[in-house]
């Protein structure tokens, strides 16, 4: 009887570790989603100077480059042709990196060059500053959360013993 409340016990703390693991990488995968985003978007903005290829070739580019062929917003985009329909793909952005994003999508294809490189640098500043927020959450709550699972996990287990 010992050794399996001994075992439950152990499972309990595990199980809040992972969770609280869980939850604070949910900050760190915003951050690097963010940073990845613009990456890419400066390798458009690089492409849509000196080249003459077509928005989905330079996106089909920026999805092997910077994303190394995992799903992202600009291969969404190319399956799709619906750059919102993309955006809200990214499950890695809250409500507010998905409507800065969505501000580069309402230009697309519609302006001159020159238009849709100043589209591209009105959302690499507001990209900016949702890199920091992101960044400053990810300090604060990473490190709360782990805490948090194993904290909550130990009282379990106190509780129970």
């Amino acid at each position: 009887m010992i050794v399996v409340k001994g075992i439950l016990i152990i499972l309990i703390i595990v199980t809040s570790d992972l969770i609280g693991n869980m939850k604070a990488k949910t900050f760190s995968k915003r951050y690097f989603s963010l940073k990845k985003f613009k990456s890419g978007l400066g390798v458009f903005k690089s492409k849509l100077e000196f080249t003459y290829e077509p928005i989905s070739e330079i996106f089909e580019d920026i999805s092997k480059l910077v994303y190394e062929n995992e799903e992202n917003i600009f291969q969404r985009y190319v399956q799709n042709n619906d750059w919102n329909l993309a955006v809200d793909g990214e499950k890695d952005f809250l409500n507010d990196d998905k409507e800065v994003a969505k501000g580069l999508g309402k230009m697309l294809g519609k302006l001159d060059k020159s238009g849709q490189l100043n589209e591209i640098n009105l959302v690499d500043e507001f990209l900016d500053k949702q890199i920091e927020q992101s960044f400053e959450e990810k300090q604060k709550n990473e490190k709360l959360y782990k805490i948090l699972g194993r904290s909550a996990g130990i009282a379990i287990a106190i509780v129970l013993i």
